[in-house]
Parts: C-alpha cells; structure tokens; sequence
C-alpha cells in the first residue's frame, strides 16, 4: 500500500475548507507540523453549517414550490427541478466537508473517501452539466421554434436530466473512485484522489469538467443572445400577420404536448422566416376533438407562461453569471495548482477559502435566480411562508 509522505505534495483541502478541491500545498518546508491537522477549526464549522443550512433550505423551499404549484410544472422547469436536485445534494454531501474541516482530518475509512470524493465531484459535475442541457435546449427553441415545441414534452425533459447525473456520476466514480481502488493510494488523515499526484489527469479532469462546458455554455448563450436582439428588432410586424401566424402555429401544436398555444415576441421573427417553410412540411390535421380540447384546457391553465420563452432565457441568463462569477476563480487557480503547485502559495490561504466557499454557494444563489426570474415562483414562496394553509389540502 502506498503512503505519503510529508515530502509529497497533495492536497489537504478539508483542512482548510469543506469545499475546496485542492487548498494547501504542504511540503517539507512547511515545518515539523506538515501534514498533521491544525487542531480543530471553529471558523470553518461555524461558516461550512451556515452554508449547508442555506443551501439545503433555499432548494428544499424551490422543490416544495414546484410540488404545491402545479403551474410551475412546465417544460422548461422540469430542467430547474433537476438543477434544484443536484444542488440539494451538494448541500448534504458537504456536511462530511464540514465535519473534515472542524477536526483537521477526515474522520471515516479509506474507502469511505474514494467513494465520497467520486460522488461529491459527481454531484458538482451534474450541476454543471445541467446548465450546458438548459443551453441546448434554449438554443434549439430559439433558431427552432416549431419544432422544438412539436417534439419537446416532459419525458423528453426527464430523459435529458437523467442522462446529466449518469455522465456526472459515472465519469467521476470512473476517474477518481475506480482509479483511486486500483492504485489502493492511502491518504493518511487526509481525503484525496490519487488524480492530483498527476499534473496532466489533473488538467485534463479540470479541462474537461469546466472550462469545456464554460466553452458550450458561452457560445450557444452568445447565439441566443444575437437571434433574441435580431428578433425584437423585427417588431414592425403587423398584428393581423402575427395573429394569422398564431393561428397556424396552434394548428401544429394541436397534436403535440403543450403548456403554452401564445408565442412570445421574441420568437414571432424566427416563426415568421420558418412559416414559408410549413407547406412542405407533413402536418396531419387533428382529428380527434378530446385531445384538442384537452390541449386548449392545458394551454388555458398556463396563462402564467405567455412569455415563457422570456422567462426561461431570463432564468437561463442569471444561472449563467452566477455560475461563471462562483466557479471561475477557483478554477482558475486549481488550473494553476495542476501545472505548478508551488504557484499555490502565491494565493494567501484565506482568499482561496473565500474562492471555494464562493464556489459552492452557487447552489445557493440559484434558487435566488429562479425567485428573481418567475413572478410565479416568487409568489409560491413567499405564500409558503405566509400563507401555507393555502396549499394543505391540494
């Protein structure tokens, strides 16, 4: 079994913070304590809870939101539901950080470690993927919007959102778990993957799970952003041509799962460049009268979502720097640990916890986006703080 020793480097990251990936670079000049827990750490007990509560309770109060409001069970929100998931898992799984953090070293087995590393990272990873699903999706119903709304229906959402936590989890158990039980690396009182002893799987992890998703994530919302102020630049249209339209467009629809039969003036441009496009294109009319009156009930009891596409690109851009102001810090200079580590001191201790605390209070600071973006999340809230009677016996 192989050991570290106080000459190797490696990171002790839950010394210094429950949440960072790599922290402290210790070597054998850090003196006669190198390695050796600091003692116990109130500071970051005291701050690691108060995130996690935070966390926990921000998207637990989300889920509860879409439970009791069942117009808030759209589409488009069944892709903000998994967000909630995964960021409510984060939040637990920290609790383990937090524990590590107060006494100076993990207080669990070996192989406890290697499997929480691989699910802990997992999770972050699923968060991140979950942002690049919402932009494709997004990006399709903003270029696409016929048929984007044809094809798109909640089993569609489900299987997109499941298919987040497989390559989340399963890349991460794969890299880290998997390698860390094959090589059987002993991390002494410490937790860490047997991946940061390696510079280049150190990059590639932090390439692969960043930077190339921030990569998808800023070109595709570039995109929709240039077609979006395109669009509203086309609002001379005339308004019998755009209820004309719309008449069309419900036509299509009819057969297809709907929330919404109102198309929003952010997409009437790319509808009306697609409408000499509709003859050539195989559309049966609707033959049965149930479906067609059951769609128009369901499109009756969204009046919520008139401007849905706004709103979720409004939630999609707040999403966005949220997790681009949280998490590019810390990655930058975990990018700069995996090249150099001695670049690592260059970095007081104190603004790299700052940076990592910052990283996982994106799972906090989500929910906040969503209040901020849907009137009718916000009101849903509040009205389970005010008003939680109102929603006991639905």
């Amino acid at each position: 079994m192989e050991s570290v020793g106080i000459n190797d480097t490696y990171t002790s990251f839950y010394e210094e913070s429950s949440f960072e990936n790599v922290t402290d670079v210790v070597t054998e000049d850090d003196g006669p304590s190198a390695g050796f827990p600091r003692g116990l750490d109130v500071e970051g007990l005291v701050l690691g809870i108060l995130l996690v509560i935070l966390i926990c309770v921000t998207n637990i109060l989300s889920l509860a939101a879409f439970i009791v409001e069942r117009r808030l069970r759209t589409y488009n929100n069944y892709f903000i539901i998994n967000l909630v998931l995964a960021d409510l898992a984060i939040g637990v799984s920290q609790t383990i950080g937090v524990y590590h953090t107060f006494l100076g070293r993990f207080p669990f087995s070996q192989g406890f470690c290697k499997v929480y590393i691989g699910v802990r990272q997992g999770l972050l990873f699923v968060s991140t993927l979950q942002i690049v699903v919402i932009c494709i999706d997004r990006y399709r119903a903003t270029y696409d919007p016929i048929n984007h709304f044809i094809s798109r229906n909640k089993r569609k959402a489900v299987i997109m959102n499941t298919l987040t936590w497989v390559v989340g989890l399963g890349f991460w158990l794969c890299y880290s778990t998997a390698w860390d039980f094959i090589v059987n690396i002993n991390s002494t009182q410490n937790c860490f993957a047997a991946y940061i002893r390696d510079p280049i799987a150190n990059v590639i992890q932090n390439v692969l799970t960043f930077f190339v998703p921030l990569a998808i994530i800023c070109l595709l919302y570039f995109r929709i952003y240039i077609k979006i102020k395109a669009s509203i630049g086309g609002k001379g249209v005339s308004r019998d041509f755009k209820d004309g339209t719309q008449n069309v467009i419900a036509e299509i629809r009819g057969g297809a799962s709907v929330e919404s039969s109102i198309i929003s003036s952010t997409e009437m441009k790319t509808v009306c460049e697609d409408i000499n496009n509709l003859t050539d294109r195989n559309v049966e009319p609707v033959k049965d009268k149930d479906e067609t009156e059951k769609a128009e009930k369901r499109s009756g009891a969204n009046r919520e979502s008139k401007n849905e596409m706004l709103k979720a690109n409004r939630t999609l851009s707040y999403i966005i720097l949220s997790f681009i102001i949280a998490w590019l810090p810390n990655a930058i200079i975990y990018l700069l640990y995996s090249v150099n580590p001695a670049l690592f001191g260059a970095f007081p201790r104190e603004v790299r916890r700052f940076f990592v605390y910052l990283l996982i209070a994106n799972s906090f600071c989500n929910p906040i986006c969503y209040v901020v973006s849907q009137p009718l999340f916000r009101r849903t809230v509040l009205d389970l703080f005010i008003r939680p009677r109102k929603y006991c016996h639905q």
